[in-house]
């Protein structure tokens, strides 16, 4: 009994091993069919046209285009909470669309939409695992356990973050009745060889062909006492950034609602990409997923001015959920860690402090109100800042999480 229960075991360790190595694929696929049209369409097109409003026009009809596709389709992706809230709620995520939705999340990365490619591909992932436990045989039992992997395996392959895809995966609980001692035995192996196989694999196909997107690493450090004293007040900085983006969510999701129930999918898509093309054509740093521009104002840092660097962070993340409610769904991650980065090198100019102790600072309290789980955001910013910053990162991603979490259950209190 036992030897067929450790082959058993054996087995389904090596099924999630391989669709660990399948999800980075899919993953590594979508990102380079991201890279090539977006180099289409914003570099070798602009090349051959000297248009001023070039972003405004293209933007408007990326708009047009997405909302005609999502009125005939009716494949709209989910924003990754969205996807985790079905599936608590459902205990099922339908995958009759999985092909529609890969475009629907393709079309506004590709004109430039503020968001990022993790909520469309978790929501294709989230689908693809249901439909192996609906169509594999003794794989029924085990499908919150392949959601999870397969988050894990997502997050990995997309931000190149092994950990950050175990940690974020694992704080974000698919099945609440599950026993703590499941979560972590079984899961957690699974997780883990899901993981190092997403990796490999990823790893392979960015040697063999390039890709990936990844996040840069982030400077010089010369962190002083004036640096500490101002560690607490950063933080506070970035917990208010990070409520601007809350307050922007809801205020944005009730306007576009109304405008989605009383006319056409299309007309919100297209007045979201209108808006884009607005504030991305006098401030391009508002547009796309952001990473890129972390890379481009952590190497030219003395070409942007102070006040340039920090509204562009704070417009930044209203210019996200101006996306994701108009219908330009996509994750906000990467727009966010921009924003992060971009408003702390702007303070750190204006206050002569170290640029990437500020952007490390501000970026954790923003992600730790965003995200509310501070474990994922210290994994996930040490990609992007040195070892030495940890203690900071982690008391400002608990700090504005704890924040958060009092001021969101004192309005839920207010409310009933």
């Amino acid at each position: 009994m036992k030897k067929s229960t450790l082959a058993n075991n054996f087995i389904y360790y090596l099924f999630c091993g391989f669709s660990g190595a399948v999800i980075a694929c899919i993953v590594w696929l979508f990102l380079k069919l991201m890279s090539l049209g977006i180099s289409f369409i914003w570099e070798t097109v602009p090349s051959n046209i000297n248009f001023t409003y070039y972003p405004l026009a293209v933007c408007t009809i990326g708009g047009i285009l997405l909302g005609i596709y999502q009125k005939i389709s009716k494949a709209v992706p989910d924003e990754l909470e969205e996807v985790m809230k079905k599936v608590k709620r459902d205990k099922f995520y339908p995958y009759n669309k999985v092909l529609l939705l890969c475009i629907s999340a393709l079309i506004p990365l590709l004109f430039g939409g503020s968001i990022g490619p993790e909520a469309g591909l978790t929501g294709v992932i989230v689908g693809l695992c249901y439909w192996a436990g609906n169509h594999m045989k003794n794989a029924q039992s085990k499908i919150p356990e392949l959601m999870q992997t397969g988050v894990s395996a997502t997050l990995t392959a997309i931000f190149y973050a092994p950990l950050f895809g175990l940690a974020a995966a694992n704080e974000e609980q698919l099945d609440t009745q599950d026993k703590a001692t499941d979560i972590r035995t079984g899961k957690l192996i699974s997780n883990i060889v899901a993981v190092l196989f997403a990796t490999g694999t990823i790893f392979l196909l960015n040697q063999a062909f390039g890709g990936s997107m990844g996040l840069p690493r982030i400077g010089e450090y010369n962190i002083t006492n004036t640096e500490r004293l101002w560690g607490i007040p950063l933080a506070l900085l970035g917990t208010l950034a990070g409520l601007l983006f809350i307050i922007s969510e809801k205020l944005l999701k009730i306007l576009f609602d109304k405008i989605q129930s009383s006319l056409e999918i299309i007309i919100s898509t297209t007045l979201g990409g209108i808006i884009l093309g607005i504030f991305g054509t006098y401030l391009p740093l508002v547009m796309f997923s952001g990473e890129d521009s972390i890379n481009e104002i952590n190497n030219g840092i003395g070409e942007f001015a102070p006040w340039i660097l920090i509204i562009s962070g704070l417009l930044k993340l209203v210019i996200t959920n101006v996306c994701n409610k108009s219908g330009w769904k996509g994750g906000h991650f990467f727009p966010v860690i921009f924003c992060g980065v971009s408003i702390g090198f702007g303070v750190a100019l204006l206050m002569g402090l170290d640029t990437a102790f500020c952007a490390a600072v501000i970026t954790a309290a923003l992600l730790g109100v965003t995200m509310r789980k501070p474990l994922a955001v210290t994994v996930l910013l040490l990609l992007c800042f040195d070892a030495r910053i940890l203690p900071w990162i982690l008391l400002a991603a608990f700090l504005s999480s704890l924040v958060v979490g009092k001021v969101l259950n004192k309005n839920k209190h207010q409310n009933k």
